[in-house]
């Protein structure tokens, strides 16, 4: 019994030690951190900017091409485009164009076109003024545009009954008339809506406008950028002109090359003046019209043998895509425009070839 009795404290001392909250059967029964979690690695350096390898584009953008360098390269058939470098065309702001509408008013005034605001008017008495005599000027110009039909109209009844021929001027008149007529509906719409635009489209869309319908400053600046279009695109466009030279025949150029050379539609449109908007068809279409138009003035010109003024000298030769540097004289000038009636003034089965050959030819 006793030898029980000592077997039950030995097993009681064993559970003792075991569950003892010592520190020798916390260490004993604690699990060992890894070796490799203790010890730190040593810091490497951070590679430099040429050490590092690049990065690997795994989707690549497509290459772009650097552009030749060689002129000859090009295709004699495409328009030339400008030198990057070379002037850009001007942006004109809206504090720009608010002081470009207030010299034409100013100028308008001047010239008595439009009157005046009362020296002691306040500034909204002088902006009331400005718009309503604007209105005036516009009203007024549409209203002439209806009273030339019945002028028009006596003039052709002259000529159908057999009395005096149709004079260069009468035969101005009619064409600008019927330009006129296009344009006054879209203009009347636009007039009673948004009149205060009218000046934005003078500047920028001129060729909306009815001839009665622009200011003297307005008329200027439009025949001052039509020019200068035009020289422009004769500059960028030789390539076009020499292609157009290779379809000569018998000192003519036939309409139908123009559907040939591609660009050569736009290049002709802008150096006679003419609007570019739309595709070949309608330019080649304002091309024969002009061409017609010219035909049928030069007869005039040489049935009416006229003293031409500076001004129309100047007109004529715009409207034929002739044009000569800023310091040419009058003199000049007429010798450039005698020269095309001498050269049109025999009778040719194709006139509008003739004229389209003159106007290549001096390009």
């Amino acid at each position: 019994m006793l030898r029980s009795i000592v077997c039950k404290d030995v097993r009681l001392t064993q559970r003792h030690v075991r569950y003892s909250p010592s520190f020798s059967g916390l260490r004993y029964y604690s699990s060992v951190r890894p070796e490799s979690s203790t010890v730190r690695k040593p810091h490497s350096p951070p590679l430099s900017s040429s050490a590092r390898k690049s990065k690997l584009d795994l989707r690549p953008a497509p290459l772009k091409l650097k552009p030749s360098l060689n002129g000859s390269a090009a295709l004699p058939n495409a328009p030339l485009k400008s030198n990057p470098s070379s002037k850009q065309p001007e942006t004109i702001s809206l504090l720009d164009v608010k002081e470009v509408a207030q010299k034409d008013i100013s100028d308008a005034q001047r010239h008595g076109i439009l009157v005046p605001p009362p020296p002691d008017a306040n500034w909204f008495k002088q902006t009331l003024h400005k718009a309503i005599q604007l209105a005036k000027f516009y009203f007024r110009g549409v209203k002439l545009i209806f009273i030339r039909r019945r002028e028009i109209a006596a003039i052709l009844d002259r000529v159908k009954s057999g009395g005096a021929p149709l004079t260069r001027a009468e035969f101005r008149l009619i064409t600008t008339q019927k330009d006129d007529v296009n344009k006054v509906i879209p203009f009347i719409i636009i007039a009673l809506l948004l009149e205060e635009v009218i000046p934005l489209i003078a500047i920028y869309a001129p060729f909306m406008l009815p001839s009665t319908c622009v200011l003297p400053s307005q008329r200027e600046r439009i025949e001052t950028k039509r020019n200068e279009k035009a020289l422009a695109s004769v500059t960028t466009s030789a390539a076009i002109y020499s292609a157009l030279k290779g379809h000569i025949e018998n000192s003519q150029i036939p309409l139908n090359a123009l559907k040939s050379i591609n660009g050569s539609p736009t290049a002709l449109c802008s150096a006679l003046g003419l609007s570019t908007l739309g595709i070949d068809a309608l330019r080649i279409r304002r091309i024969r019209q002009r061409l017609a138009f010219l035909a049928e003035d030069d007869q005039l010109l040489l049935q009416d043998n006229l003293s031409l003024s500076s001004q129309e000298v100047k007109e004529a030769l715009s409207e034929r895509g002739l044009f000569l540097n800023a310091n040419a004289t009058l003199s000049e000038s007429r010798n450039l425009l005698a020269w095309w009636l001498n050269s049109v003034k025999s009778t040719s089965d194709d006139a509008l070839a003739t004229r389209l050959f003159l106007i290549v030819s001096r390009q």
